[in-house]
């Protein structure tokens, strides 16, 4: 009995811990904005990830058989982290995060513009050096012809 009871309680964690797993995956994805491709991607990956997971909790700990209570365990310990302090740790990591990162977005966007006005100003430097350069080969062109007419 003492040995199920420990089973339920590993399981039990397995679940929060797959249950954190996803509640990282959203914060990502509140962040950072996906096509509906990456996020069936992200969700094939995590699923596949979690598939592997179990299977090794299983196995390891119970020697592969497959028990009811054990899903049990598995459900009630995602259900209790998501209804329980998984929405309010959510919340404040994407508050926390979005706080961060708010500042440097701004400082993103200004730093752009000057990359941008620096490479036009590079650009416009070798157009510039460009015609000046065509410019000395035509005036080479003209004072050889003028010497081998003075010739």
């Amino acid at each position: 009995m003492y040995q199920e009871l420990l089973f339920f309680g590993r399981t039990f964690l397995a679940g929060v811990f797959l249950a954190v797993c996803y509640d990282i995956l959203r914060i990502i994805r509140r962040i950072i904005i996906h096509t509906s491709f990456w996020m069936g991607l992200e969700d094939i990956f995590y699923w596949c990830f979690t598939g592997v997971f179990l299977f090794f909790v299983i196995y390891t700990e119970n020697d592969g058989v497959i028990r009811s209570y054990a899903l049990l365990a598995i459900g009630i310990g995602a259900w209790s982290y998501h209804a329980g302090p998984g929405k309010l740790l959510f919340e404040l990591a994407v508050y926390m995060i979005e706080k961060v990162l708010t500042p440097i977005r701004k400082w993103r966007k200004r730093l752009k513009f000057q990359w941008n006005r620096v490479k036009i100003f590079i650009c416009k430097q070798k157009m510039i050096r460009n015609i000046r350069e065509c410019k000395n080969e035509e005036t080479k062109k003209k004072k050889s012809s003028k010497q081998d007419c003075d010739a």
